[in-house]
């Protein structure tokens, strides 16, 4: 072997194993923080108690009214499902997840946001203002898994029925990725009879009052393995190589940081969901407040592109925008469902409380 080529060999090695060091160094490092769940490579499985649940309604998703319904989920680690959580989702008279029913004709704050606006995982943090801040009615338009385009079609929905005056629009990153959805009759029928349930559905229903679903979720389960076999095997190598880099982070950081600096997205539901905000603004103009929760993944890894992206979009059209960031503090999360915990729903509570005050007379 020539001197030239030695040297380039252990110019590689060198950077080889000094990026393996950094691997490894925040690998152990999250470790000590804290262990959690990786929903990337097995996926959740959120039951209700079967029956009525959601209802497609003027291009909104939302709960069937004034019912008290069930919700569990489960998720599959150490060869076998664990329960991260279970409580009982109690909707007003207009489908929405709060105690309080909403009367016409009163001047309103409506809450914009998807599952952790909703309060997915605990009763509904938003009753803690016991229906009303001051002169306003508080409406909670926060349904999980929803986005900007779907906050501006709930926006409209609300707006039609009642006197909306000021609009707080709590969001986190991953909002701006998520195109507007309705169910489907394949979803309505799997919540109604679990029967009908194929294991493609995100939402599922199943009799949790009175029967033990550990059998329907290995059922799932493996029909969902079924049907990911059933995928090309090219389809399947590039999802795990894609998996195994992104986890990765010699990979993550830089191109977070390039990201940051230099990289304006052009993807499409990132420019829908930001014409939305755009149009809620133009609409509601120094009423409306924008408000960037961080999430779990956020103080684990830093805040993630999305997030800085959005703020900057936002902050090129108000001042008007606010940060709950639960303190950087894992404990208000649940490491199994990654939601926020209670006591988390409790510092949300308090942070937009705060903001609230500050901002709104």
């Amino acid at each position: 072997m020539t001197e030239k080529k030695k040297n380039i060999l252990l110019i590689f090695s060198s950077i080889f194993i000094s990026l393996l060091f950094i691997e490894l160094f925040f690998q152990f490092k999250k470790s000590l923080e804290r262990e959690t769940v990786n929903f990337t490579s097995e996926p959740g499985y959120f039951l209700f108690q079967q029956g009525k649940v959601f209802k497609n309604i003027e291009n909104v998703v939302k709960y069937h009214s004034n019912k008290i319904i069930k919700a569990e989920a489960y998720v599959y680690v150490e060869n076998k499902f664990k329960r991260a959580y279970s409580y009982e989702i109690k909707t007003n008279n207009f489908g929405l997840v709060q105690n309080n029913n909403l009367k016409k004709n009163i001047p309103s704050i409506l809450f914009l946001g998807d599952s952790f606006t909703e309060g997915q995982g605990e009763p509904a943090w938003v009753d803690k203002f016991g229906g009303n801040f001051g002169k306003y009615q508080i409406i909670n338009g926060g349904i999980m898994a929803t986005g900007p385009q779907q906050f501006e079609l709930m926006e409209k929905h609300v707006s039609k029925n009642y006197d909306v005056k000021k609009i707080l629009f709590l969001f986190i990153g991953h909002d701006i990725r998520r195109s507007p959805f309705l169910m489907s009759n394949k979803d309505l029928n799997c919540l109604n009879d679990y029967k009908k349930c194929t294991g493609g559905q995100t939402f599922l229903g199943y009799p949790i009052n009175n029967k033990n679903p550990e059998n329907f979720l290995n059922s799932l389960r493996d029909q969902r393995i079924e049907n990911y076999k059933k995928l090309p095997l090219k389809k399947r190598t590039k999802i795990k190589i894609k998996k195994f880099f992104s986890n990765l982070y010699i990979v993550k950081i830089p191109i977070t940081f390039l990201r940051e600096r230099f990289y304006k997205s052009k993807n499409i539901k990132i420019k829908k969901n930001f014409l939305s905000i755009k149009r809620l603004h133009e609409k509601y103009g120094k009423n409306i407040h924008f408000i960037n929760l961080k999430t779990e993944n956020e103080i684990l890894n830093g805040r993630e592109y999305e997030s800085i992206y959005a703020e900057t979009f936002i902050k090129n059209l108000t001042k008007n925008f606010h940060t709950c960031e639960f303190n950087n503090d894992l404990t208000n999360f649940d490491p199994l469902h990654h939601h926020p915990s209670k006591k988390g729903y409790e510092n949300l509570f308090n942070c937009i409380y705060g903001i609230m005050a500050k901002t709104i007379d």
